[in-house]
């Protein structure tokens, strides 16, 4: 055994030695001994290059032979690249080590890289820039260096920053806000700059190219241009701002933004009243909004027809501004809603995407069911509310539970008052709801609707009493009408028997939430048809010869559309 340990004692000597020979280390004192220099290597074959933007993360290689060290001492190399002649060779536009941790005699860097670094240092796109690229090879306390020339022509991909203690990110340039950089409807980029941002009054900010210490800076001069190194950014209040920059004309606007809201078919208020959208920082506004219905919306600003924000055309959730739009030839539309519920509306207006975003409301499901096997699902609307979007028929005969699923095995919930029953146009009440197993009946047959609060242990119902209007416009007139009560049968059926007068108008009432007349383009005077829910629908006027009638009107679920027809007794 001992004899085992020396000899692998000896071999790792030997080693020891044999590296030793090859490469002392850099921890020896110096002696008497040289380092010659590296030797570039043609960059791209005739030191040219064209950085390609189809491929920002593609390496550049830069390669060169070895400096050596007379006394075998280890060599570190580092690249830079900096302007011919440059004055102060102690801020080059960039460098970098070599591979393996500075020990290649190669080294490489992305093409998005140098281009941002080159336009850090204030060089224009498009054009062969004349630069210099060097190795400089380091061994102990000893360097040498090889250059060459080289051109490079970057590609357009500029970027502009905001930063300062009017910003939402302070005075760390670091930290700084990235623009929104604007394209025109072919894609192209524009010398046009975006950003929305919250700003505080009369504390100052610059605009940068990159969020560096070294960044180039810009503020403003006597006249409002954006001038290099300049004065500081103002504006005279609070708020949350558009801020555009044209970086041609060297141009600075500001728009403010005191609210941004949707408004549309869907929403609650339709088009007459907006849902607020909630600024919650760094370009980004959202909230929980309840669309009861289905259909098209806008985003629009400070509750105005101002700033209109639209769906941008062919995209999956991109936005675009209105009159930005038509300015640039890019297509958009309103957004569509196609099915109702409680979302989480984010919009997303910063300097990497310009996007819209729903995400419906935690799954939570709740249920109307008849008889344990006819489930109504109803539609989240709030924090814990739930609506029918179509009404149930339902009989006196059903029993009826509220359920968490739809197969009646979740938590079940019930009422103990009656519904009751009434003459009013809309009938309707609150009961209290709470945890189950005992169903309910209504006491009429009926197209009920119903709200369910589950925090507040509460069911609202109710159902329309439908009216036939029969009226002429002399004798009398609108005020001289007669209204005759339909009488509901199972289901989305309503029926009547009445005297009716020739020439005299008719239409289904309950005023004033349905109203009932010929659909579009039906023939007016036919005893029979089509009726839409709309106060703009026609006048039916389809009683030749007056006499005693049986009338029906059968109902789509959601009360929108149904049948009618006259038939002379």
């Amino acid at each position: 055994m001992k004899t085992f340990k020396k000899h692998i004692l000896w071999a790792a000597l030997l080693m020891l030695t044999l590296w030793s020979c090859e490469e002392k280390s850099n921890l020896q004192p110096e002696g008497n001994w040289d380092l010659s220099a590296p030797a570039l290597m043609p960059l791209n074959g005739d030191n040219k290059l064209v950085l390609d933007e189809a491929n920002p993360h593609g390496k550049i290689t830069f390669n060169w032979e070895a400096a050596v060290s007379s006394a075998k001492y280890g060599v570190y190399y580092t690249v830079v690249i900096d302007s011919l002649n440059a004055s102060d060779v102690n801020q080059p536009i960039i460098q970098f080590k070599s591979l393996e941790g500075g020990k290649s005699n190669s080294a490489s860097i992305t093409n998005l890289e140098l281009n941002d670094a080159l336009y850090m240092a204030g060089f224009l796109p498009g054009q062969e820039l004349e630069l210099q690229w060097a190795v400089q090879a380091v061994c102990l306390s000893k360097m040498t260096s090889d250059e060459a020339d080289v051109t490079v022509t970057r590609y357009d991909d500029d970027k502009l920053f905001l930063s300062g203690s009017a910003t939402e990110v302070g005075d760390n340039v670091t930290n700084a806000i990235k623009m929104m950089r604007l394209s025109n409807g072919a894609g192209e980029k524009l010398k046009l700059y975006e950003s929305y941002t919250e700003l505080k009054a009369n504390e100052g900010f610059m605009v940068f190219n990159g969020r560096s210490e070294n960044a180039i800076a810009y503020g403003v001069d006597n006249e409002g241009k954006l001038v290099r190194d300049g004065q500081p950014i103002t504006v005279d209040a609070d708020g949350v701002y558009r801020i555009n920059i044209d970086f041609e004309t060297m141009s600075i606007s500001f728009h403010k933004v005191d609210r941004l809201g949707l408004i549309g078919s869907p929403l609650a208020g339709g088009w007459g009243a907006d849902e607020a959208l909630e600024y919650i920082g760094m370009g980004v506004w959202q909230s929980d909004i309840s669309f009861p219905g289905t259909g098209g919306y806008i985003i629009r600003a400070n509750n105005n027809w101002e700033g209109i924000i639209k769906h941008k055309s062919g995209s999956v959730n991109d936005v675009v501004r209105e009159d930005f739009g038509n300015e640039q030839g890019i297509a958009f539309e309103d957004f569509q809603q196609n099915e109702a519920g409680l979302y989480t509306v984010t919009l997303t207006l910063d300097g990497n995407n310009y996007t819209m975003n729903l995400e419906k409301a935690p799954e939570q499901r709740m249920y109307v069911i008849a008889n344990g096997t006819d489930a109504y699902e109803l539609t989240m609307v709030g924090d814990g509310i739930f609506a029918t979007t179509s009404y149930i028929a339902l009989q006196t005969t059903d029993n009826v539970l509220v359920n968490t699923k739809a197969d009646g095995s979740g938590i079940s919930y019930s009422i103990s008052d009656a519904m009751g029953q009434g003459d009013d146009n809309k009938v309707e009440a609150t009961a209290s709801m709470s945890e189950s197993t005992t169903p309910f009946s209504p006491v009429v047959d009926q197209a009920y609707g119903f709200v369910i609060d589950v925090k507040t242990g509460e069911l609202k119902w109710h159902y329309y009493n439908l009216k036939l209007f029969h009226w002429d416009e002399v004798g009398g007139g609108w005020d001289t009408r007669t209204e005759t009560l339909l009488s509901y049968s199972h289901p989305f059926t309503f029926t009547a028997t009445a005297d009716l007068q020739a020439g005299y108008h008719s239409k289904v009432f309950s005023p004033w939430e349905i109203l009932f007349g010929a659909a579009t383009s039906e023939d007016v005077n036919a005893l029979s048809g089509n009726m839409l829910n709309d106060g703009g629908a026609a006048n039916i006027d389809n009683i030749s010869t007056s006499g005693s009638y049986d009338f029906t009107l059968t109902i789509t679920a959601d009360y929108s559309t149904g049948t009618f027809e006259f038939v002379s007794k």
